[in-house]
């Protein structure tokens, strides 16, 4: 048994360029939408101001939102670098005493903490040469120039100076 192609060769009604061209796939163009064929017939190829306007204010809100993250890193970066330097200041002037006996109580808001102190750092306390703040949620007595200094950098820093009370 031949096949169709081979019985029309031999018959002599098509030739071997014909039976080729036939057993090859046709290549399809991808169908083309009304829209774009009447685009194409205007010879049109932009897209419309609708799609233009949306791009652009698309644009628009994700530059304004690289915006606000970028003011939000500057900020965060600002506080850490703020709180780093009061932080060393209290580190480096720290005069807590551990061998401190002597409670004294100082107000917070509305609560009532308290510091043990030598007789020397009350009496500085009284005289208002000594400051209480908090490094790292533990109280901290800090010479009173310091505190003030701490203040200038970070204003919302707990800084207490009980002779200005």
């Amino acid at each position: 048994m031949s096949s169709l192609s081979d019985q029309l060769l031999k018959a002599g009604l098509v030739t071997k360029e014909q039976v080729k061209k036939a057993t090859e796939k046709p290549k399809f163009k991808p169908k083309q939408t009304a829209v774009k064929k009447a685009n194409n017939k205007k010879g049109h190829n932009e897209p419309s101001d609708l799609a233009k306007f949306y791009g652009e204010r698309k644009q628009q809100e994700n530059k304004e939102k690289q915006e606000i993250v970028r003011e939000k890193q500057e900020a965060t970066r600002l506080k850490k670098e703020m709180n780093e330097k009061t932080n060393k200041l209290i580190s480096d002037n720290l005069l807590n005493d551990e061998s401190a006996e002597i409670r004294f109580n100082f107000v917070v808001g509305t609560s009532i903490k308290y510091l043990f102190v030598t007789k020397e750092q009350q009496q500085g306390l009284v005289d208002g040469k000594l400051a209480i703040t908090f490094l790292a949620s533990k109280r901290s007595l800090i010479p009173v120039e310091i505190g003030e200094e701490i203040l200038e950098i970070n204003p919302k820093k707990i800084v207490i100076i009980p002779a200005s009370i």
